[in-house]
């Protein structure tokens, strides 16, 4: 067995069950595969974070192949990343907003096993858009996500997100299978549809089961509010804030050139136990720098 693959077999696995019921097992990611996430990040390109992730995937969930991956429902995508991101650097994380109503800093701590949860609505995935029209939705995957990650930013991303979430359409005479249709076909009937139409079809969206992360903090005038976190790439936006590019190269520099570690042995540690280390050695150079002081009375 090769070295790195006797490093990979010494990590710790953990099974999950996902928001749809299905179990995924996974080790926690490397300080490589954490580099080359903050890396995507900071192109602020979206397909490239999640082509990125996608790799990552593939390395940490042994049972999952990559058709595997673009099939799990994006509620379960999104899921996975928090799990992920918990096992690997840590379940809690501190932040500082400013609150939107009294425009004041505010620290908040995250815990992504306690304050994540799964908000599930009655829907009906048949949605009567005309007297003898029905369209059938189906729930998005990461497939979608794939085909249209900017659905958030651009007009042509959100018609083709939603095209690509219907299943079938149902008339009086026939029920016509979407998989059957091509894309630009199916990008057309979106953007036929009606104003009122269309806010049917996004009403479908706002009730399937999504993840929320919610906290509630108090602002100086006494009052409780509270700040909601939705949505894949605001989790990766709030949850891999914590160390920044310029810090991690530092970092891995020192570790390196002042305290005799190797790039492989960094590369090679889970993200939390590099940060202990990194804690160590801050420890230490405190103590020398005390023991200092006292010995020349400065």
């Amino acid at each position: 067995m090769a070295l790195k693959d006797l490093l990979l077999s010494s990590l710790p696995q953990y099974c999950e069950k996902m928001p749809s019921g299905k179990t995924i097992c996974f080790r926690p990611m490397l300080v490589s595969e954490e580099k080359a996430l903050m890396l995507a990040k900071s192109s602020g390109d979206q397909l490239n974070i999640l082509k990125t992730l996608e790799s990552i995937l593939l390395s940490c969930c042994t049972d999952l192949k990559k058709n595997d991956i673009k099939k799990l429902k994006l509620i379960d995508f999104e899921y996975l990343f928090l799990q992920l991101r918990a096992k690997s650097i840590g379940e809690t994380e501190g932040f500082s907003i400013i609150c939107p109503e009294t425009k004041e800093q505010v620290n908040l701590r995250i815990d992504l096993l306690k304050d994540c949860k799964v908000i599930e609505q009655q829907v009906n995935n048949k949605i009567k858009i005309a007297e003898n029209l029905i369209i059938v939705m189906q729930e998005p995957t990461t497939e979608v996500l794939f085909k249209a990650p900017d659905y958030e930013q651009n007009e042509e991303s959100f018609y083709k997100f939603i095209a690509n979430c219907l299943k079938q359409v149902q008339t009086v005479v026939e029920i016509k299978d979407c998989k059957e249709v091509s894309e630009t076909e199916l990008l057309d009937f979106v953007k036929t549809l009606t104003t009122q139409q269309l806010q049917k079809v996004l009403q479908y969206f706002d009730n399937i089961p999504r993840l929320e992360i919610t906290k509630e903090y108090t602002t100086t005038d006494k009052v409780q509010r509270k700040l909601t976190i939705k949505g894949f790439f605001n989790h990766i936006n709030f949850f891999f804030e914590h160390i920044s590019i310029d810090i991690f190269y530092k970092q891995q520099f020192q570790l390196k050139y002042y305290h005799n570690y190797s790039i492989e042995e960094l590369n090679g540690m889970i993200p939390w136990e590099r940060t202990v280390h990194v804690e160590q050695v801050k420890n230490q150079l405190e103590e020398k720098r005390k023991i200092h002081i006292l010995q020349n009375g400065e």
